[in-house]
């Protein structure tokens, strides 16, 4: 090989070189904030959301979006469905508006049979759940095509257990790892919890202890198997050198356009990709 042909390859490794190194500084935005710098905009309890559910409780909780289903045993003309608002409020009829977000069904009939006592006589309220918007919780898994975690966000519809996450999953074992151990990851600003079960026991064994209820906000991650560490390893290194072929592919494309709209026939059509 002549000099010239060994030097541009010495460049065109030191250029791919830059570009990786590019990419990887790239994914550092420096320090993450601690909770006591965070200070007043800080969460406190729970996953952070603003009308959230006390961690000792597990009964449902009215959220934002949440449908109601009231039926006034002396007014009928007061039951039927009512929607919590953004603001976490509900209009109901006489009684005005009312916070419903944050509250259990059964929290909620005795404030909406407190404020009814003003214009019915021992007023007698059924509080039932209808369409719920406000709960869901997230899988978390390796993408085996371009590296790093996929995250996706699934409706929690309030009986959940760990077994059905799997499943509806697809119960994607080539991601999994050798003991197909999933995380359940509670989150907390102080204290967060993590619960490890063998998925393995529950569809092979029967052992079910390790099939907790889901709750809503809980993370499930789903670690991969070492073939799957390396392939997400490969499949980051890669992603530059993806986009960099992309581009050139586009560049010379769109010459390639021009070049016949104004029928330059001297194209050297073997260099289009």
């Amino acid at each position: 090989m002549s000099d010239f042909g060994r030097g541009n390859q010495h460049r065109l490794v030191h250029t791919l070189c830059f570009i990786v190194l590019l990419a990887l500084s790239a994914c550092s935005n420096g320090p993450t904030s601690t909770f006591e710098e965070l200070g007043a905009d800080g969460n406190t309890k729970g996953f952070g959301r603003r009308f959230s559910q006390d961690p000792e409780e597990n009964e449902f909780v009215f959220g934002v979006g949440d449908e109601v289903l009231l039926e006034v045993i002396e007014e009928p003309r007061l039951s039927g469905k009512f929607v919590i608002r953004n603001d976490g409020i509900m209009s109901f009829g006489w009684v005005g508006e009312v916070t419903g977000a944050g509250l259990t069904p059964m929290q909620l009939r005795k404030k909406l049979e407190g404020r009814l006592a003003m214009y019915l006589k021992q007023p007698e309220v059924t509080v039932g759940v209808g369409r719920v918007q406000s709960k869901q919780f997230y899988v978390a898994a390796n993408d085996i095509r371009f590296g790093g975690v996929i995250l996706k966000s699934m409706p929690y519809e309030g009986d959940v257990v760990l077994f059905d996450v799997f499943v509806k999953m697809g119960a994607p074992s080539s991601l999994l790892d050798d003991e197909t151990h999933l995380k359940i990851i509670r989150g907390d600003p102080r204290k967060p919890q993590v619960f490890t079960v063998n998925v393995r026991d529950i569809y092979e064994k029967g052992l079910t202890g390790g099939n907790i209820q889901i709750r809503a906000d809980d993370i499930i991650y789903v670690p991969p198997t070492w073939i799957g560490h390396v392939n997400s390893i490969m499949a980051g290194v890669s992603i530059p050198f993806q986009s960099l072929f992309n581009i050139t592919r586009t560049v010379v494309s769109m010459d390639y356009t021009v070049r016949i709209l104004t029928g330059d026939t001297s194209y050297n059509r073997g260099i289009v990709f």
